[in-house]
């Protein structure tokens, strides 16, 4: 072998091993594989947790709703409510209950019936928010005017605007709203209070 041959080997084996020690270096190198692991990871991790916290205010809105609904239904079973103001005001006492949680004067919706019998009460399917509405509004529920002895019933329906997309918590179900619907009622018979045309002052206390 010529000393040009010999040469030329030399360095091809130099150059080799210059290789196989970089690719060495390369496979240890742990630097940053924790930062690429986290952000891997962190989409659907944080996107769990805020699942996770908006479920848990989802259940407590509902709470709330059923706690409004039943104490504010209180003031319609004894008579204080009928010299009132109907169904907007019965609405506005709901949300002042409920402290106007979620924008509660803009996505709640209450009807009341009453019939001869519970038997015969029935509702509507409620309205939802019209899509082509560009202020998504809720519609204004049915009100039916109640006297002592009358068996009432009363829905409420709150259309809870969620703030991650229906996409990742999967909690919309009203299409194409980006809301969940909560639904509280409660049903009962009017006291037999004397009959009224004025607005009790506890009511209007609370209205002002």
């Amino acid at each position: 072998m010529s000393m040009r041959d010999t040469f030329w080997s030399r360095q091809c084996d130099k150059a080799e091993r210059r290789i196989q020690a970089a690719v060495s270096r390369f496979t240890r190198e742990d630097h940053g594989a924790s930062a690429i692991e986290f952000a891997i990871l962190a989409v659907p991790f944080l996107a769990l947790i805020f699942a996770i916290l908006e479920l848990a205010l989802l259940f407590f809105t509902a709470s709330v709703l059923s706690h409004a609904v039943s104490d504010t239904g209180r003031l319609l079973r004894v008579g204080a409510l009928q010299g009132c103001g109907g169904g907007p005001d019965f609405k506005a006492l709901v949300c002042d209950s409920m402290h106007n949680l979620m924008d509660c004067e803009n996505n709640l919706r209450i009807d009341v019936e009453s019939e001869p019998s519970f038997q015969t009460v029935t509702f509507e399917e409620p309205e939802g928010p019209d899509s082509d509405d560009p202020d998504n509004a809720v519609p204004p529920g049915n009100w039916t005017e109640t006297t002592a002895g009358d068996p009432v019933v009363i829905r409420a329906t709150f259309y809870y605007p969620l703030m991650m997309p229906g996409q990742i918590s999967r909690l919309e179900n009203v299409k194409g709203s980006g809301r969940h619907m909560l639904v509280a009622s409660t049903a009962f018979r009017n006291e037999p209070f004397p009959v009224s045309n004025e607005c009790s002052q506890t009511v209007q206390d609370r209205l002002n």
